[in-house]
C-alpha cells in the first residue's frame, strides 16, 4: 500500500515537471495578422522663392567702320613706257602703310584704270589679262608694291593697257599669311571674298571717294 502511494507522489511530481516545462513560449508562431489602413499623406510643403535674374553685362563700343581702319591710295601714275619692247616689265611703288602686320593679315587690292575716251574710264582689279598681257601686282618688300606686266605670248609687250594704279589695303581682312604669299591674292574675311567684289562694290562698301 505504501508503494503504491509512493508511485503516484512520483507520477505527480512529473507531470508536474512536464507541464512547467512547456510555456506558451515554446510554441509555433502564429500567422502574421492583416496589414493595418494607410495613414493619411502629409501635406506638400511651400515652393522655393525664385532667384533674381542676373544682370547683363555692358554693352561694347561699336567697332570702326567705313574708311576709318581701310587705307587707300589716290590715282598712281604709271611709270611703263609707251611702248614696251621686252616681254616684262615692273616698276615699284612706296606704300607706308605696307606694314609686316598688314601683309600678314590685310587685304591688299590694286586696280588699274584706262582711258578710253569716255566719260567713265575703265576700272579693273588686278591681276587682268588683255589678248596678250598680264597685267599684276606682288609685294616686293615691306613697304614696296610692284606694278608688273608680262607678255602671254612670249613677245614684245607693247603699248600697256592702264594709265595708273590705285592700291586699297584692308588691315584684318585677310588670314594670316595670305597675300604676301601668291601674289598678294588672299583676301577673304570671313564670308567675304573681297577678290569677288566690283571696284564701285569696294568704294560703296568702305565709302571710298
Amino acid at each position: 500500500m505504501k508503494t503504491r502511494k509512493i508511485r503516484i507522489l512520483i507520477h505527480l511530481a512529473v507531470l508536474g515537471l512536464l507541464i512547467v516545462s512547456c510555456s506558451a513560449e515554446d510554441g509555433a508562431t502564429g500567422p502574421a495578422g492583416p496589414a493595418g489602413p494607410q495613414g493619411e499623406q502629409g501635406t506638400a510643403g511651400a515652393d522655393g522663392a525664385d532667384g533674381t535674374d542676373g544682370t547683363n553685362g555692358e554693352q561694347g563700343d561699336q567697332g570702326d567702320t567705313g574708311t576709318a581702319n581701310v587705307i587707300f591710295s589716290d590715282w598712281i601714275d604709271t611709270e611703263f613706257a609707251a611702248n614696251i619692247i621686252a616681254t616684262g616689265a615692273g616698276f615699284d611703288i612706296d606704300v607706308a602703310e605696307l606694314t609686316q602686320e598688314n601683309i600678314n593679315e590685310a587685304a591688299i587690292l590694286v586696280y588699274g584704270r584706262n582711258f578710253p575716251g569716255l566719260s567713265t574710264p575703265d576700272i579693273f582689279p588686278l591681276p587682268f589679262i588683255t589678248s596678250s598681257n598680264q597685267h599684276n601686282y606682288r609685294i616686293q618688300d615691306v613697304g614696296v608694291l610692284r606694278i608688273t606686266i608680262a607678255s602671254i605670248e612670249g613677245l614684245s609687250i607693247g603699248s600697256p593697257f592702264f594709265e595708273d594704279y590705285r592700291y586699297v589695303i584692308i588691315p584684318g581682312g585677310n588670314p594670316a599669311g595670305g597675300p604676301g604669299a601668291g601674289g598678294g591674292l588672299g583676301t577673304k574675311n570671313g564670308s567675304v571674298d573681297y577678290t569677288k567684289m566690283s571696284y564701285k562694290e569696294i568704294t560703296d562698301h568702305f565709302g571710298i571717294e
